[in-house]
């Protein structure tokens, strides 16, 4: 298992970080892990949710004079729709 060290960690920062691991019951080290395992997975969600989408977008054959997704929501906005 790896280990990771964090130099210059502002004490304000420090202090945030000790008190949510007390109020979570865990120790400064597993709240540090908990926090960069949660950031890392919304990190693979997103990358796959894109993939996914650029898959989809493939096989979709839009005209090219077709209006661009962001210009209708802007359009309906505009609307109040």
């Amino acid at each position: 298992m790896a280990t990771l060290y964090v130099r210059d960690v502002p004490d304000r920062l420090y202090k945030r970080l000790q008190a949510r691991a007390r109020h979570n019951g865990r120790s400064l080290n597993a709240e540090v892990l908990e926090i960069l395992e949660g950031v890392a997975a919304r990190d693979d969600d997103a990358m796959e949710i894109t993939e996914r989408l650029r898959q989809l977008s493939y096989k979709i054959n839009l005209l090219p004079d077709a209006p661009k997704p962001e210009d209708l929501i802007r359009r309906d906005r505009d609307f109040g729709h």
